[in-house]
């Protein structure tokens, strides 16, 4: 039986030999939550991400090219990781790679990363992370995966316990040969044991999540096992002894209404750049056309996206106005998001990266949005334009993190929003945006339907603003607070094999 989520993370809160919903132990032990990499945290597997910067770097790299010929038979056949394949597979791979520095695959791992392996991140994953986190139990990612390919993706979710292949290095190469043993079947129970013991737990008080029913060793070891978009062999397991098991869909191969909403998205904002441009032959308001065109985007734009929303404290959004309204940046969806809430007599102030982007460029030279250089230390002109806003009777609209994040986690805020707020005697509006990129996440080209989550913060006066410094970290905070995601340490992790 297919578990729903929401309901697993209220478990996680609640221990199953537990009756109370914050103990950090069970039965006075630590508690240890394990998790597979590949098919569990992300969608696909990371070896092929790996495999295809191997070969795109491979060219004029010496060092490079016996691995790059290992990795294209790998691409070509999928990389079969089951029983004796997936040990000769890794065997193979380990001998192509004898002489290449640590540090060359290091690099690659990163580059893996940043190009494929962030854009799989099943949110879902991290919502049973952040629960685990939240009720003080032990993250470590155990996987037969190398460390080259989950370091990049444990540092991003705040783990810093790894249990995965370890390749022998000396002096700074790899000498062709594994550490034994794989961390795969029987060698993730054994390394899992050991983490337990580090602890001073036992695997009995630990979860681990799964979809592969080569890791029926540790299943069947822990006292909390949980598969994830198992197969079918695991899943005939699961439904057997019963274990809860969990769907992940927020990356993947998407469906035809993610393509056909995303489509329709796109058109949308076409169609509104065309609208302006029409209303502005025609003769209309500048300020009548971008609100038109503010209100197509939020109504229509979210309508076809397949967004819904829950809104706690709407009434903040008319009370006062002119204002300075500041949001958390999660996801390009964003703008549509805001749209649909503020609907006319906004500027927003965007990176002028955005300037140049075919879709949304032209969009947003009508919307008489400000173009932000970060680069350029003199920002005078941009500050008199904002205030010029303000003048006019119109708000602005500022991301005071300047960027987002891949998990949702809180950015250090800028200061400029209540410099503004304070110099033109407005307020400042809080909009905290809880989960804008379960619909479209950092690097995600699809969007996926989703309801989405706002809180609305009362308004900060003017003159509450003694400190403008003051003012922003207590707001940054508050977001913290609210959204439980603070910046994670980036603390060295311990890998075990």
């Amino acid at each position: 039986m297919i578990t729903n989520l929401e309901q697993h993370l209220q478990t996680i809160k609640r221990p199953i030999n537990s009756g109370t919903s914050d103990e950090v132990t069970e039965a006075g032990r630590t508690v240890v939550a394990f998790f597979d990499l590949d098919r569990t945290l992300i969608a696909g597997y990371s070896i092929l991400a790996i495999a295809r910067e191997t070969i795109r770097h491979a060219a004029g790299r010496g060092e490079l090219r016996q691995a790059s010929r290992v990795f294209s038979d790998l691409l070509r056949h999928k990389a079969d990781n089951s029983g004796t394949n997936y040990h000769r597979v890794v065997r193979r791979v380990t001998r192509a790679l004898q002489g290449v520095s640590e540090a060359t695959l290091s690099e690659l791992g990163e580059k893996a990363y940043r190009s494929s392996l962030e854009k799989r991140l099943f949110s879902e994953a991290i919502a049973v992370i952040e629960a685990h986190r939240a009720a003080g139990h032990q993250l470590v990612i155990v996987s037969a995966a190398s460390r080259y390919q989950v370091a990049p993706i444990a540092r991003v979710l705040g783990i810093n316990d790894i249990c995965c292949t370890q390749l022998e290095v000396d002096d700074g190469r790899f000498t062709g040969r594994l550490v034994a043993p794989l961390c795969y079947g029987e060698g993730k129970t054994m390394a899992a044991r050991r983490v337990a013991r580090q602890y001073r737990s036992t695997l009995d008080n630990c979860w681990f999540y799964s979809d592969s029913s080569d890791d029926l060793p540790l299943l069947r070891a822990v006292g909390h096992p949980v598969t994830v978009n198992a197969s079918d062999k695991l899943g005939v397991h699961a439904r057997t002894h019963q274990w809860p098991q969990l769907r992940f869909k927020s990356r993947g191969l998407p469906d035809m209404e993610s393509v056909t909403r995303t489509l329709l998205a796109g058109q949308t904002l076409l169609a509104t750049s065309v609208v302006g441009v029409i209303g502005n032959k025609l003769g209309v308001g500048a300020n009548r056309n971008s609100n038109r065109m503010t209100q197509l985007i939020g109504d229509i734009g979210t309508g076809v996206a397949g967004l819904e929303f829950e809104i706690d404290g709407r009434e903040h959004l008319r009370r006062q106005r002119p204002a300075v309204f500041v949001f958390n940046h999660q996801s390009l969806l964003d703008s549509l998001v805001l749209a649909h809430l503020l609907r006319k007599d906004v500027v927003a102030l965007c990176k002028k990266e955005l300037a140049g982007n075919p879709l949304l460029g032209p969009l947003l030279r009508q919307l008489d949005t400000i173009f932000v250089d970060r680069d350029n230390p003199d920002q005078s002109v941009l500050l008199k334009r904002a205030q010029e806003v303000l003048a006019s009777g119109r708000s602005l609209v500022i991301a005071p993190e300047g960027t987002r994040s891949v998990l949702g986690e809180i950015q250090p805020f800028k200061h400029g929003a209540f410099y503004l707020a304070r110099k033109a005697s407005v307020p400042v509006i809080p909009i905290v945006l809880h989960n804008v990129k379960d619909a479209l996440p950092k690097g995600a080209l699809l969007i996926r339907p989703a309801t989405i989550r706002i809180t609305v913060l009362p308004p900060i006066a003017p003159q509450e603003i003694r400190s403008i410094r003051g003012a922003c970290n207590a707001l940054e905070d508050q977001y913290v607070s609210l959204l439980g995601k603070s910046r994670h340490a980036a603390l060295p992790h311990r890998a075990t094999a």
